[in-house]
């Protein structure tokens, strides 16, 4: 992986609140629509596909990171 270009995507749905953290003084909940970078994938304990995110804001920080499952996001291609 492209540590300066990391894979993208958009979120889907809304996520629960045991599911991500915001950040960053003035960051914000995850919102249907953010266009998210792609970290690590493993196996939820569910079994399910899942992966860590990050949506990052121009000056390098990030709003929040969050977990998500890989049906509640589209991948984009690079």
């Amino acid at each position: 992986m492209n540590i300066s270009n990391p894979p993208r995507a958009q979120l889907l749905v809304k996520l629960p609140t045991e599911r991500f953290i915001v950040e960053i003084p003035g960051g914000r909940k995850p919102r249907i629509g953010d266009i998210v970078e792609l970290d690590q994938s493993y196996t939820g304990r569910d079994g399910k596909q899942m992966g860590t995110v990050y949506c990052p804001t121009e000056s390098g920080n990030d709003l929040y990171q969050a977990e998500v499952y890989e049906t509640e996001i589209k991948i984009f291609d690079n």
